[in-house]
């Protein structure tokens, strides 16, 4: 018969024992180079830079910074409430002391109903004779101490409910009285009416309306944008 021949001891025999899970052999055994045994290392620790956060310093909050709202509603309120308030203010003033300027000229209007009448005039004056509207233009007369040529403008006035338009002018050239004859036609001597001041009051009444309603348009656009941006918000 043939025996079998004794086993000899090696690294995995009993009287070694066999290495434990994950750790190191027992003395003596040989450690497989690159084999399953070895820790490999880099695989289980945190690397740096991957979720985690940054050195010296907390992890960054999400989303981005809100952003600041725009001004621009409460600028448009603001510049629309101004322009209507001193756009109203200068028309209105500016419409009070044209147009009021040319009602204060009343007083230097005079109306002879029988046709004639004299003036008295300084250096320089000039005065046109007017005509009531709907009778025929009267032909007449000046006579005084220096008849100069008149002016070429037109004019229009209301006197005591009449309406008057004017149809021959002169000038004083020396101070003194003026004598008028117009026959039996009434007329109404006076200065030519001031074309300043009805500029002055239509451009009061032009600035208060444009200005007025560029102001209420402002105020209307910065009101809907600042609805909107609450209704977002």
């Amino acid at each position: 018969m043939t025996q079998t021949p004794p086993l000899q001891p090696g690294p995995l025999s009993p009287q070694h024992g066999v290495p434990p899970q994950g750790g190191m052999p027992p003395p003596g055994v040989p450690v497989p180079q690159g084999g399953h045994g070895a820790p490999q290392p880099g695989y289980g620790a945190p690397q740096p830079g991957y979720g985690g956060p940054p050195p010296g310093g907390e992890a960054p909050h999400g989303g981005a910074p809100a952003r600041k709202p725009s001004k621009a509603p409460t600028v448009l309120l603001i510049i629309g409430a101004l322009i209507l308030v001193l756009s109203v203010v200068a028309g209105v003033v500016l419409a009070v002391v044209g147009f009021g300027g040319v009602a204060n000229d009343a007083s230097k209007y005079e109306i002879f109903e029988s046709g004639s009448g004299t003036v008295t005039a300084a250096p320089g004056d000039t005065l046109q004779l007017y005509a009531e509207e709907g009778v025929p233009v009267p032909e007449c007369t000046i006579d005084g101490p220096a008849v100069g040529s008149g002016t070429i403008q037109t004019s229009g006035f209301g006197l005591e409910g009449r309406e008057w338009s004017s149809f021959d002018s002169f000038t004083a050239e020396e101070a003194g009285t003026y004598d008028i004859q117009c026959g039996d036609t009434p007329v109404m001597v006076g200065p030519p009416v001031s074309i300043g001041g009805i500029f002055a009051g239509l451009g009061g009444i032009l600035l208060a309306v444009g200005g007025g309603a560029l102001g209420l348009l402002l105020l209307a656009i910065g009101a809907i944008l600042l609805i909107l941006r609450k209704r977002r918000a």
